[in-house]
């Protein structure tokens, strides 16, 4: 009796894991086309506006990673970077994008991007759980990282263009009392992941970001340096670090946030 009882135990619970597995299958499928659609679909994954360029696709990569195990996290990141280089290939809009169809910045910068952003939410897990108020403490890394790209996006605006400095600084001032006045209210909540979830996003992006940047200027500074003077090279990634980068880290928060609590609920259901 105790052993049928053990098999039936035992029976359940592999019928739940085939059931987990088919729906992670699933899910993983759903955010493939998705990634897909995005990238060949003009003005959803990659919005243009004016000389500024968002891409949104790295949201879909980080709500996989973070909800499905870590293989299926990585081939959404594989995807994205395949189509980013096949998008480059055959459809280019940009000046950039020649360097895109080099997989080790099309491709090798998204692999790296989905891991350290997988790495990254198991280190806030482990912190928010070991640590006496880490909120605080990740809300101050947070508040830091944007705080500091913000300042230089300014001087490195002030340094390409001819505006004046001091109205500048002011904007930007302005624009990170924003931003973290916003930040502060998004997650004021006395919930741990509605800090946990959007600080997370917010980071990874940024280092999605940093990732890309690296990939060109180590792997395609011949083409960069056709476009802009080596002296200036530094002071464009950091205007087009901030620029996009912050921007894409801001929606990341404020759009993958809801999409993974309710998707969350979803699984669990």
């Amino acid at each position: 009796m105790c052993t049928y009882g053990t098999s039936q135990g035992g029976l359940k619970r592999r019928k739940k894991m085939k059931r987990s597995n088919i729906q992670d299958l699933t899910l993983a499928s759903v955010f493939a086309a998705i990634i897909l659609v995005m990238t060949f679909v003009p003005q959803i994954g990659y919005i243009t506006v004016g000389t500024v360029a968002l891409t949104l696709i790295h949201i879909p990569v980080l709500i996989g990673a973070f909800l499905l195990p870590k293989r299926y996290g990585l081939m959404l990141a594989l995807f994205f970077g395949l189509g980013s280089l096949i998008r480059a290939a055959t459809t280019p809009t940009g000046p950039l994008d020649p360097a895109f169809v080099n997989p080790l910045v099309s491709v090798l910068p998204r692999l790296l991007f989905a891991l350290a952003a997988i790495y990254l939410l198991a280190l806030f897990r482990w912190f928010e759980r070991t640590v006496k108020h880490s909120n605080i403490y990740i809300f101050a890394i947070v508040t830091l990282i944007t705080s500091f790209g913000i300042y230089y996006a300014g001087q490195a605006i002030i340094e390409f263009s001819s505006w004046n400095a001091s109205v500048v600084t002011v904007f930007f001032l302005l624009v990170n009392v924003a931003f973290i006045t916003a930040y502060f209210a998004f997650i004021k909540k006395d919930d741990n992941r509605r800090i946990l979830v959007p600080s997370t996003l917010i980071v990874a992006t940024v280092i999605h970001t940093v990732l890309v940047l690296s990939a060109l200027v180590i792997f395609e500074r011949g083409l960069i340096t056709t476009l802009v003077p080596a002296d200036q090279l530094l002071s464009l990634i950091f205007t087009i670090a901030v620029s996009n980068g912050l921007v894409e880290a801001i929606l990341a928060a404020f759009v993958g946030t809801p999409i993974l609590f309710a998707l969350e609920q979803v699984k669990a259901g």
